[in-house]
Parts: C-alpha cells; sequence; structure tokens
C-alpha cells in the first residue's frame, strides 16, 4: 500500500463527508521524507501506455498515483486513453468518440488489452493501494469522472486537466476532489489556477530546458506556498533533474520510469544495500542489461550477475550453462560465439517489450556499473578467475566487483593471487565463522536467513567483513524483521517488495528515526485535529 493511500484510509471515517476545501488542505499539508510518485500514463517506460498492464506495474514499481487521461465513447463512458484516436496505440484508425463502447472493447491495442475503461482502472487502483491523478482529455468528462468516483466511493484522487473551463466547470458543480492545472511552458501558473479554480500547480516544462529545474525559482516557490498550491511536477526521466527535484519542495513528481522517484533510499542509521540477485529479475528479464539498469535506477547498490565463456573465449553473462530457458537459441553457451549471442533474442521468453535484449559481455556491466558508479557481484560459472581478473584489471575496476564461486578453488585462487580483488565467502559452506575467517578475511559474509546464525553479525565485522543476507522470499512481514537486525546488504530477487519492506520498518517506529507521521503537521478538519 503506498504512502498516500494508507494516509486516506486513515481517515476513512470522516472522508466521505469532506469538501474539496478540506481535501486540498489535508494534501497541502501532507509531508513525507520525498515527493510523492505519480506514474505517468502507468509505468509507460516499460510498458505500452495507459494499459492496465502498466497501471499494475506501476504499483509494483512502489508508484503512490498512477495519472491516466480520460476519454468518452460515443455512448458517454468514461475509458483511458491519452489521444482520442485508436493509431498510436492499436494501429487503427478509429476515434473513440465515435464509437461505443462495446464497439471499443473490439479492438485490441498493441499489448493484446482492450481499452480500459475508468471503472476498471479504479477497481485496480483500490486492489494495489495506488492513487489516481486523472487527467480530462474529453470536453463534458469530469462530472462523468466524479459521478464514477463518487458511486466506487474512491477518494485517493486529483483531477487535472490543461483546459481551466473543465476545472472551474467541477468547481462550480462542488466536485469533492482536488483539482489541478497543468501548466504549460511560458504560462502563469497562477493566473490559470486562479481562474480554473485549482488546488494545485501542475508544471509541464519538460521541454522548456535541459535543466527544467532552475525554472522553480524561490519566488515562485514561495508563492505557491503563500496561495497553498502544492506543485506538481512534469514527467521525468532524467536522473540528475530526478535528483534536484527530489530536494525541493514539491508535492509530486510525474515519471514513466516510477522506479526513480520511488526509488530505494535507506536512513543513514541503517543503510542497508540492496543487491540486485540477476538485476530485478521480478520485472525484467534476468541478466540482462534492461534488469541491471532497472535496479540501478530503483537504488540498489550492487548487481549481481553469473559469468560463463563463449566459443571464443569471452566471458558474458548468463545463469545456465545452455541456452534454452532464457533465449531463444540452444545448447551449450560455450559453443556460441559472442557475435552470436549478441543478436540473440534473451528478453521475449519474460516478456515481448525485452526481445531486444541480448547476451550481453562481462565488460558491458564493468562499463554500466562504473556509468551508474555502483557495484557487481560476479558469480564464477564456466569462468577461468583469472581471464576474469584480467578483464577487471584493464578497466581497475576492482573497487566496484566482489566475487564468489560455488568452485572454491576459485575463490582461494582469487584471494591469494590478487589481493586487491575482494571476495564473498558463504557462512553455510563453514562449520563456524572461525573456520570461515581462517580462510582469510572475505570482504563479505553471506548468510542464509533461513538456515544460518544471524546472532554472529557483529563477530563477523569485528573481523572486518561486511554482512550480507540473502533473503529470496517475498513475504513483507520477513523482510521486515530482517530489515530490524540491521545487515550491511540484502541479497534479494525482488527489491520492490524489499523497499516496501523499508518502509514499513520505518513506519514502526525505529526508536531515533523520525517517521513521517510523526513528522506531519496537525491540521483542523471538521472541527478536530487530526494527524495527516
Amino acid at each position: 500500500m503506498s504512502h498516500l493511500n494508507m494516509f486516506w484510509s486513515s481517515m476513512k471515517r470522516e472522508i466521505v463527508c469532506m469538501s474539496r476545501e478540506q481535501r486540498r488542505s489535508l494534501l497541502a499539508g501532507l509531508t513525507r521524507p520525498k515527493p510523492l510518485c505519480i506514474a505517468h500514463r502507468g509505468a509507460s517506460g516499460h510498458r505500452l501506455e495507459n494499459t492496465l498492464e502498466a497501471f499494475e506495474l506501476a504499483a509494483r514499481l512502489n508508484a503512490d498515483m498512477w495519472e491516466i487521461d480520460v476519454q468518452l465513447t460515443a455512448d458517454g463512458v468514461c475509458v483511458v486513453s491519452h489521444d482520442d484516436n485508436l493509431n498510436k496505440n492499436a494501429g487503427v484508425d478509429v476515434r473513440i468518440q465515435d464509437v461505443s463502447y462495446e464497439r471499443l472493447r473490439a479492438y485490441r491495442l498493441h499489448n493484446g488489452e482492450p481499452v480500459p475503461s475508468v471503472r476498471e482502472v479504479i477497481q485496480l487502483a483500490r486492489q494495489t493501494g495506488c492513487g489516481l491523478y486523472i487527467e480530462l482529455k474529453a470536453e463534458g468528462s469530469g462530472p462523468k469522472v466524479v459521478d464514477l468516483l463518487k458511486e466506487m466511493n474512491f477518494s485517493n484522487v486529483v483531477i487535472g486537466s490543461f483546459k481551466t473551463s473543465r476545472l472551474a466547470e467541477l468547481a462550480a458543480l462542488h466536485c469533492p476532489y482536488p483539482l489541478s492545472v497543468l501548466v504549460p511552458a511560458g504560462a502563469d501558473p497562477f493566473s490559470l489556477a486562479e481562474t480554473g479554480c485549482a488546488d494545485m500547480i501542475h508544471l509541464c516544462w519538460e521541454k522548456a530546458s535541459d535543466t527544467p529545474h532552475e525554472l522553480l525559482s524561490d519566488e515562485l516557490i514561495a508563492k505557491a506556498q503563500a496561495r497553498q498550491l502544492p506543485i506538481v511536477i512534469w514527467h521525468e526521466e532524467r536522473a540528475n533533474e530526478i535528483a534536484r527535484l527530489m530536494r525541493m519542495p514539491v508535492w509530486g513528481i510525474c515519471s514513466d520510469l516510477p522506479e526513480m522517484v520511488s526509488a530505494y533510499h535507506p536512513h543513514p542509521d541503517n543503510p542497508i544495500q540492496i543487491v540486485c540477485h540477476r538485476g530485478a529479475n521480478t520485472i525484467a528479464p534476468e541478466n540482462t542489461l534492461a534488469s541491471a539498469e532497472l535496479g540501478y535506477r530503483m537504488g540498489a547498490e550492487t548487481i549481481e550477475l553469473d559469468l560463463n565463456t563463449t566459443a571464443d573465449g569471452q566471458l558474458v553473462v548468463i545463469h545456465d550453462d545452455t541456452l534454452d530457458r532464457t533465449t531463444n537459441l540452444n545448447g551449450p553457451v560455450c559453443q556460441r560465439t559472442l557475435a552470436e549471442l549478441s543478436l540473440c533474442d534473451a528478453g521475449s521468453w519474460f516478456h515481448p517489450n525485452y526481445r531486444t535484449e541480448e547476451v550481453s559481455a562481462f565488460v558491458t556491466y564493468l562499463a554500466l556499473a562504473d556509468r551508474y558508479q555502483k557495484s557487481l557481484f560476479v558469480e564464477l560459472k564456466a569462468a577461468n578467475a583469472g581471464r576474469v581478473m584480467e578483464e577487471v584489471a584493464a578497466r581497475n575496476a576492482w573497487s566496484r566487483c566482489f566475487f564468489w564461486s560455488f568452485d572454491f578453488a576459485s575463490v582461494d585462487l582469487i584471494q591469494s593471487n590478487y589481493p586487491q580483488a575482494r571476495v564473498m565467502r558463504r557462512r553455510q559452506d563453514y562449520p563456524n565463522l572461525a573456520v570461515l575467517l581462517a580462510t582469510g578475511t572475505p570482504y563479505v559474509v553471506e548468510y542464509d536467513h533461513l538456515i544460518d546464525d544471524l546472532s554472529e553479525f557483529a563477530q563477523c565485522r569485528a573481523s572486518g567483513a561486511k554482512v550480507m543476507v540473502r533473503f529470496f522470499a517475498d513475504q513483507l512481514d520477513a523482510a521486515v524483521a530482517l530489515i530490524g537486525l540491521k545487515p550491511d546488504m540484502v541479497n534479494i530477487d525482488d527489491p520492490f517488495t524489499f523497499s516496501r519492506a523499508y518502509g514499513i520498518w520505518l513506519k514502526s517506529g525505529y526508536p531515533g528515526i523520525a517517521t513521517p507521521c510523526e513528522e506531519s503537521q496537525s491540521i483542523q478538519i471538521a472541527g478536530r485535529t487530526q494527524d495527516a
């Protein structure tokens, strides 16, 4: 459940009878460690925009809200599509406003889904605990959307439009939901907000500059705060811009890549580093550049990968020693050249959107880690240790890697012959910690959360090793308990579930850390004091 939805849930007894002004005041006063994450048309950087698939994925990527666009069919049904024509997303020249809802459902979008109704999206938002940021595209869609929200008793919502007349219409009809005016580059947000009776200003300035954050002047921010107008930011996918915007007093940031806004940021008192096992492999195909980049973007420090060797002696990243499971090729990896593997399809087995993913060379991952200024956890499968060290040395990537293998002799060789290399040892492979440490102090000792003694962390650290816990489960309760043990790292399949668990752990009242609820201001609502 998102932070925003937990907030609305805490108010469920009062919210039914709240006015728009009361809801606006609550939203304006809502404080949190970082701006809300609004997935632009869902996770549209990963899936087809404005589809149930894109919205469901946005929820998994820890978005707080989904930005959706509303059109009307010929018989007045509210549906979700940015364009009124199906050309872009379905390849057919059909205008939504010209066909009935029943007829519209007969067309299939490029991902195989029909155009979703707003009702369906509300139902999914309720199931996943996400809010809706609704942009009114079609004339006359506003009152119909409001009626539908009331009918379905859905309150975690903001309604917006570029057209001030559509917002003013809803204000005149005593719409109970906060209204946001979308502001094009060059326009005055405050005059538009006044004309449209808006409660928020949504600055659509992504194309106004290479550094549009500079347009958010101190004067503009102060004026917005004085008028109690929360600021929502354009859809942004530039890492440097997002980093700057996250430090500014804005209410929400839209993004096609919601993992960049909802990214994992551990508290300094418990700075657990995420190690993504084979990349973010629950969202993108394992051991591909897509899964590695997704992991880095969401805040993981390290990507775990597996090395095998090609017929022409190149080191490549793939888990199995055969190609059958994760590519469109078959047979042993060692019987194919790097050139052959660079042309294979290593992603369609997971999702059609990843059909261009290939089996990539180890050097490509070294370059990726360097670009993100992050790390790799390298497991040697069918890979010569000396050859691996040569590639790491050639790029001076010692500080960006640590190594392990089921072949203990390879780990021993690395540790003895390459003192600048860092190795990992598994606690489960030794009768006790003293025997493990007798092999030489590793950079990391990995503990399995199910079978190892998790009370040894202090002893392990005292020897000079870091503690990493292998946690391949997806249970939130177990993850929250593990976070309380404060390991240095976690080796996990699903970093997004872990990030949610970390948020739960923070809100559980860890001593010395102020939670968002503790930091929030008291706001007068309907004559009573509530904590937002």
